[in-house]
C-alpha cells in the first residue's frame, strides 16, 4: 500500500515544523510549503496528495488563492483539504467560497486534527 502523502502549507515556520513532525508521526509522508506560491508550485509539480493542511493568511499568495487554484485544477482535492487558521470563525464563514473537508482554528486540538487528517486521507 502506498504511503499517505500530506502537504502542509503555513508561513509560520515553528507551526509548519511542528505540524510536519506530528503528521509524520501519524504515518504520512510530508511535504511543506512556506506560502501559497510555493504550495501552488508543489501542486503543479506533483499534486498527488492524500490531504492538504492549509493556512489562510500568508504573504505573497494566501490560502484563499490556493483554494481557488485547487478548485480550478484539482477540484476533488478540495474534499481532502483541511483549513488550519487563526482567522476568526465569522470571517472564515464569510470569506470561504470553496467547500473543504474541515476547518480547524488555532490553537489546534492536535488529537482532533490528526483524526481529521486520517479521515480526510481515507475519503
Amino acid at each position: 500500500m502506498p504511503a499517505l502523502r500530506a502537504l502542509i502549507i503555513d508561513d509560520d515556520e515553528p507551526i509548519r515544523i511542528m505540524l510536519a513532525a506530528i503528521v509524520r508521526q501519524a504515518g504520512f509522508v510530508v511535504e511543506t510549503a512556506r506560502d501559497g506560491r510555493e504550495a501552488i508550485d508543489k501542486l503543479q509539480d506533483d499534486g498527488t496528495y492524500n490531504c492538504v493542511l492549509l493556512d489562510l493568511m500568508m504573504p505573497h499568495v494566501n490560502g484563499y488563492d490556493v483554494l481557488q487554484y485547487i478548485s480550478r485544477t484539482q477540484p476533488e482535492l478540495l474534499r481532502r483539504t483541511i483549513v488550519a487558521t487563526a482567522v476568526p470563525e465569522r470571517e472564515v464563514d464569510r470569506d470561504l467560497k470553496h467547500p473543504v473537508f474541515k476547518v480547524h482554528y488555532k490553537p489546534f486540538e492536535l488529537p482532533r486534527l490528526i483524526a481529521d487528517l486520517r479521515l480526510c486521507a481515507a475519503s
